[in-house]
């Protein structure tokens, strides 16, 4: 029951992200098309406008690479381990995505302590308008948190098919 609860939100968290990251595509798009008729139609560019795409699309793909793990997007190199029995093609993939929680969760705690220091020292971009560092920053521990729970699922879903394949 637990690993349902589990699997709700981590399902819940990681949908509405995708959302989220699709619109900010979709703001992203907008943007640029403003920014397109504003320099050439008018004449007169923005000075906001590549930083702010910028940092949009690094918390679109962010948010929205959870979502793609749960739903087994992301590029997978799978020509050797199709050739091994089903029993050990499970303990591979269990590993693996052992392997990309620790990864998720060393992202995670370093991009925390990154923003913390970011706001501790007001820190800000380069760009024009000099945003805090924080604001683009915060997209690593936001997707990293979210990765981080899709992996667990997928530990659990590994893990459980293997002890199927037991009994």
């Amino acid at each position: 029951m637990k690993q349902t609860r589990i699997r709700k939100i981590a399902d819940g968290l990681t949908l509405w992200a995708a959302v989220l990251g699709g619109f900010l595509f979709v703001v992203i798009t907008l943007i640029v098309f403003y920014e397109i008729v504003a320099r050439y139609v008018f004449n007169a560019p923005t000075t906001w406008s590549i930083d702010v795409s910028i940092y949009l699309v690094l918390w679109a793909t962010f948010l929205g690479a959870a979502y793609t793990l749960k739903e087994g997007g992301h590029v997978m190199v799978d020509v050797v381990v199709v050739k091994f029995p089903q029993r050990n093609a499970r303990l591979i993939r269990l590993a693996t995505y052992t392997l990309v929680l620790a990864f998720c969760l060393v992202l995670l705690w370093r991009g925390t302590l990154a923003c913390i220091d970011a706001v501790r020292y007001n820190e800000v971009t380069l760009s024009t308008y000099r945003f805090p560092l924080w604001l683009p920053m915060s997209a690593i521990p936001a997707g990293s948190f979210l990765l981080s729970l899709q992996s667990i699922c997928k530990i659990i879903d590994s893990r459980s098919s293997a002890g199927e394949k037991k009994q």
